[in-house]
């Protein structure tokens, strides 16, 4: 039978230190918890920014898309009527807006149609306030007749002059979007002619917040030959501009800022 080497007490202290050594190589439990806070704090300061950088790409995408179907709807119409450039076919003959959302439903494929006096479930919840991008606490109701797109964004459409040349006035507004005072206490007027057929608003994410003109919504005038940003630039038109040029999004954080 063969003996075990025996060590002699230097041999052992020796390998004693040895394994000490080793033991010292793994972390304590207060250095892990070290670590995972900082870990935490890193985290905690670059997952907002994160966030919002991806939710905005995310809007981006859905504006993009949602104007692309609008756009392509109105050059249907107007292939089909045989009047390319012409937005007024759309208009002709309209006399409420559910009229002009009815003709451009017809060339929205999936979409939903809800008018103004709709019952429908998917309908009844398409009126609330969407912050304008320009006035401070000032808000546009939003309400139907609206078409809900297949990717559930929303646009909602308003019958304006029906493309023809129309005396208009209305008070001139400050910062805030309140009536101008003159010094004799009268309010201070603007007039002028337009030829708007009316104006297109749309939400890419529907009912969902924020809600803000230039963020998640958007609003254009459409004139007899073109699309274009609204008399005042309340409704996020330089914004959407903006990304269709492949810019960034254009907004004023100015209620519930997230």
């Amino acid at each position: 039978m063969k003996r075990l080497k025996s060590f002699t007490l230097v041999q052992g202290a020796v390998h004693v230190v040895h394994f000490n050594n080793i033991r010292r190589v793994a972390f304590t439990l207060a250095e892990v918890l070290i670590t995972l806070g900082i870990i935490g704090v890193v985290a905690a300061m670059t997952l907002p920014s994160l966030v919002a950088n991806y939710k905005e790409k995310e809007v981006i995408t859905k504006a993009k898309k949602d104007y692309s179907i609008i756009t392509q709807a109105f050059w249907l119409a107007q292939a089909e009527a045989g009047v390319p450039g012409d937005n007024s076919i759309l208009y002709t003959g309209a006399e409420t807006a559910d009229d002009v959302a009815e003709n451009l439903s017809k060339y929205i494929p999936g979409g939903h149609l809800c008018l103004s006096n709709s019952k429908d479930k998917l309908c009844k919840d398409l009126k609330y306030d969407v912050l304008k991008s320009a006035y401070k606490n000032s808000f546009t109701k939003v309400t139907p007749p609206a078409i809900i797109l297949p990717d559930n964004g929303v646009i909602f459409l308003t019958l304006g002059n029906k493309c023809v040349d129309t005396a208009m006035s209305g008070p001139n507004l400050d910062g805030d979007g309140k009536p101008i005072i003159n010094p004799d206490g009268s309010t201070s007027m603007w007039y002028d002619t337009r030829n708007d057929c009316g104006d297109i608003y749309f939400d890419v994410n529907g009912t969902k917040r924020p809600n803000k003109f230039g963020y998640d919504a958007f609003g254009l005038t459409v004139w007899a030959d073109r699309m274009d940003k609204s008399q005042w630039n309340i409704y996020g038109a330089d914004s959407l501009f903006s990304i269709l040029s492949g810019g960034k999004l254009k907004y004023k954080n100015v209620v519930n800022d997230d």
